[in-house]
């Protein structure tokens, strides 16, 4: 499957995906940006700031764990955090200072199994809240959740809140709050390494096996990425909190459906991967051969190549020395033929030449 891209929520960002005239931001009503399978927001800055007058914002599906930022939206009534990775109560007292919030949503969050307790906890201290998690808040409700936190009666009492939390938090065990720092640490940042390595020379005929059996690997890796993909759509369609899942009916025919055609598809393709892999093997064998015998060929080369080398040196010293005693005779031929010449001159010719 594809990797994920975390992205930061800015308004640059929110204009070029949705295509938004960048004068009119401040007029915009409504807002819908779920995340999917290739890209989800992990932080939201102040991409939200000059969207003044925002009444409704989808941001479901994404992977958000602190939502510091959405506090500048003060006309907002509708607000949909469904499966992100907000992991406390903590993170969630920014929207206390939203005085027309009415619908909000946050299921399939963290915070929904640290503290169970957190819908009363809402109720109590969002006085416009009109409907949570899908469920509307009934007077019966918000009355009892009045008793629960009578002690805390100011919703602007921060320092009271925090120590409602702490005295939730401290009821975790190490082992989850272990759990949920790496969860929330894996959706803030993810780093993706990839390493670049020279291609090897390989022959044209293992180069094509291998090509073809990759294609027919990918062709079964497509084959079951679109189901795959359907089943993550139907449990995020589905699932509304733990173990639910197990006695939906709907649910599980089709996930049986999918898994179904899933080993369909996988088990068309394997006579066609396994004859691929093993004439790709064959050709391994093959291609190891020939690389030894060539190997062979050329250590037999670079010996005759030496050999042949080691002659001509000799060959050279040969003619060195023969060049040399071929001057030395030019040398004594010269010496005595002009030895010949001057005991054959006649005398008056030697008394002229001496006389001159």
């Amino acid at each position: 499957m594809s990797s994920l891209t975390l992205v930061s929520l800015t308004e640059e960002w929110i204009i070029k995906k949705l295509g938004l005239n960048r004068q009119r931001v401040g007029d915009v009503r409504s807002l819908s940006i779920p995340g999917n399978h290739k890209e989800k927001i992990g932080y939201l800055a102040n991409g939200l700031y000059n969207f003044e007058r925002l009444k409704s914002l989808n941001l479901s599906h994404n992977s958000l764990v602190c939502i510091e930022g959405l506090q500048c939206l003060k006309h907002l009534q509708s607000l949909n955090l469904y499966y992100n990775c907000i992991p406390s109560l903590e993170e969630v007292m920014v929207l206390f200072e939203l005085p027309l919030l009415r619908y909000l949503d946050l299921r399939l969050n963290p915070l929904g199994r640290t503290d169970p307790y957190y819908r009363p906890f809402l109720v109590h201290n969002m006085i416009s809240l009109r409907n949570l998690d899908g469920y509307a808040v009934k007077d019966d409700e918000r009355k009892s959740a009045k008793r629960k936190y009578s002690h805390l009666r100011s919703r602007d009492n921060r320092q009271a809140l925090l120590d409602h939390l702490n005295m939730k938090l401290s009821q975790m065990n190490e082992t989850n709050l272990i759990k949920l720092n790496h969860f929330a640490a894996n959706h803030r940042s993810r780093i993706h390494s990839s390493s670049h390595q020279k291609p090897l020379t390989k022959p044209a005929a293992l180069a094509r096996t291998e090509n073809k059996l990759a294609q027919a690997e990918n062709k079964q890796q497509g084959s079951y990425r679109k189901p795959l993909q359907e089943l993550l759509d139907i449990m995020d369609k589905h699932w509304v909190g733990e173990k639910t899942l197990e006695l939906n009916t709907n649910f599980l025919t089709q996930i049986v459906q999918i898994l179904s055609m899933m080993e369909n598809h996988i088990t068309s393709q394997d006579a066609e991967v396994k004859t691929l892999k093993e004439e790709m093997g064959e050709l391994c064998n093959f291609a190891n051969v020939q690389e030894k015998e060539h190997k062979a060929e050329v250590n037999k080369f670079i010996a005759d190549l030496e050999e042949l080398n080691a002659q001509l040196r000799m060959a050279m010293e040969e003619n060195v020395a023969l060049r040399k005693d071929l001057l030395k005779f030019e040398k004594l031929q010269h010496k005595r033929q002009w030895r010949s010449n001057l005991s054959l001159a006649p005398p008056k010719r030697l008394e002229e030449r001496w006389k001159s």
